[in-house]
């Protein structure tokens, strides 16, 4: 019992302040997008539920609670504080797969709690797809795993639920399940045991294609072509060496490409459903130019972002650790195999895994599980440094308080000055409801700061207002255009954020219905003259 006191405080600590910070925070863009999506299961409009670009899992998740009218609040916050929970029960699980004292693996539960407070914050899909990495990689990883069939049963059923998490899922179980089955095999010293893991494989495979399947023949219906996800097509045609803009928003038309309607009826963004936004297609292989581009200008200002965000955003010690896993998987094939398949089995997944986002681009949010693993490996790689007589218990402590500050200045630092947007814009939206009754469909200008504060703080506008947005202008857009564009599209309201923002002067015609009252935000009514009472 003692030896699990650190596991419930951790859990304990993680949900008491996941319940009571942050609770608007994880309303995120994104999470709004799986909540609508939940919202139409429960309203019972299946087909429009059926989305290419977001993996379902959160958004069934969220069923439960909204059918019984739980708050989207309360809905989302308590599935973190689920989530977050499995995470730490499956982390120390997975602990196990590595040799650490009880010490190092109870500092490094206590660790989970900022990383993974951290993450809360950032994409729930991303959130949820951690929850279920660790468990499926502590059964692939385990030294018996080829003794029982459940073994594979088990990881073909959640790489199924890997993939309804986010599509990447897919690729990754298929590549990896596969991989770690040959590592097993070859590793494997009699027939029977290798009899055993071509069995696993076979069952694993054969469970993920039957599982997947319903899905992917949905997307194909709904699409007219054969696919698992268009979120792939979207993310790489929006890289291409025509695409506007930087960073994370490159290509993306929402930041870009002025007005969109939203996809059906239900849905309060296009981005909703982004696949029917139309964004140029394009292959490394069309030319020489475009080759270059992409091995230049993807590949290796990938890999430069992969470095960053080891070292930056995970752990200072992050290259260090995979360095070191490294030159002690240096030896005969077969020893490599029996005896450093502890250390081989986690690098070939971080490579799978960071491998799958390099064509694509990385953020932190992509690459959790790598950090879980640096996180174990470092407390593996701890455990064989100590063994050196040089580690005395004040040079063994030392150490475990750096290795463990590395892993945590990041996570701390983002929590605790992580601010408040999503409680002030919900309080917004409060306001413009309850003393201007805005409602319909909106619009805004384009305000680019280090991120494109008008759309991210619109749309979350209008979820708690329960309206639509239609985007942001175009850049450069003139005033006689942007002033058709909003007629086109019948927008009842115009947002102008910024402290001092450039108005174009045909809004004059129409109603500016806050007075001035909100700072850094104005509202015009294009359906009211500026002489018109409300």
């Amino acid at each position: 019992m003692k030896k699990q006191t650190i596991f419930f405080a951790a859990l304990l600590i993680y949900s008491l302040i996941t319940i009571f910070t942050y609770k608007y925070e994880r309303l995120l863009g994104d999470t709004i997008l799986l909540l609508d999506i939940a919202e139409k299961y429960v309203r019972g409009d299946f087909w429009d539920a059926v989305n290419g670009m977001w993996g379902p899992l959160f958004s069934w998740l969220l069923i439960p609670f909204l059918y019984f009218g739980s708050s989207h609040v309360f809905a989302v916050n308590a599935l973190h504080v689920i989530i977050g929970c499995l995470i730490i029960a499956g982390v120390r699980r997975l602990s196990f797969r590595f040799e650490m004292s009880d010490g190092v693996r109870n500092i490094i539960l206590l660790c989970m709690v900022p990383i993974l407070l951290y993450a809360s914050l950032i994409a729930p899909h991303d959130f949820v797809l951690l929850c279920i990495l660790v468990y499926y990689l502590s059964i692939v990883f385990k030294e018996d795993y080829p003794d029982r069939v459940q073994n594979g049963i088990m990881s073909g059923a959640l790489g199924s639920l890997a993939y309804f998490a986010k599509p990447f899922g897919f690729p990754f179980f298929i590549s990896h399940f596969l991989m770690i089955n040959i590592l097993h095999y070859f590793k494997a010293g009699t027939k029977p045991l290798r009899k055993n893991i071509l069995r696993n494989l076979v069952a694993g495979m054969a469970l993920f294609a039957v599982i997947s399947s319903f899905w992917i023949i949905l997307l194909s219906t709904k699409y007219n072509y054969l696919t698992f996800s268009t979120a792939g097509r979207h993310n790489f045609a929006i890289l291409g060496p025509e695409a506007k803009g930087e960073g994370k928003e490159k290509g993306l038309p929402i930041f870009t490409g002025g007005f969109f309607e939203p996809p059906n009826k239900t849905a309060s963004v296009v981005w909703e459903d982004a696949t029917y936004l139309n964004v140029k297609s394009w292959s490394p292989l069309e030319s020489w130019s475009y080759f270059k581009y992409f091995i230049s200008r993807i590949i290796f200002k990938n890999l430069s972002q992969l470095i960053k965000i080891l070292g930056g955003s995970f752990s200072q010690l992050a290259v260090a650790i995979i360095v070191m896993a490294v030159l002690l998987c240096i030896g005969p094939v077969k020893e490599l195999l029996t005896r450093k398949s502890v250390l081989v089995f986690p690098l070939t997944t971080m490579a799978l895994y960071a491998g799958g986002y390099g064509v694509m681009h990385y953020e932190p949010r992509y690459l959790w599980i790598v950090n879980i693993l640096l996180l174990l490996m470092g407390g593996h790689l701890m455990n064989i440094l100590f063994r050196n007589e040089f580690f005395n218990r004040t040079r063994k402590n030392t150490l475990i308080v750096f290795f463990a500050l590395s892993f945590l200045v990041v996570p701390v630092r983002y929590v605790i000055h992580r601010g408040d947007t999503g409680e002030r814009i919900h309080n917004l939206a409060s306001v413009l409801k309850n003393r201007y009754n805005i409602q319909g469909k909106i619009a805004s200008n384009r305000e680019y700061v280090s991120t494109n504060e008008a759309w991210y703080n619109s749309y979350r506008l209008t979820y708690f207002l329960k309206t639509r947005y239609y985007g942001q202008a175009k850049e450069n857009i003139s005033d006689s255009e942007l002033e058709s564009e909003l007629k086109k599209f019948d927008i009842d309201y115009y947002l102008v954020w910024g402290n001092h923002p450039d108005i174009p002067d045909f809004l004059s015609k129409y109603k500016e219905v806050t007075g001035g009252e909100i700072p850094g935000l104005k509202i015009y009514s294009l359906k009211e003259g500026a002489t018109d009472s409300r």
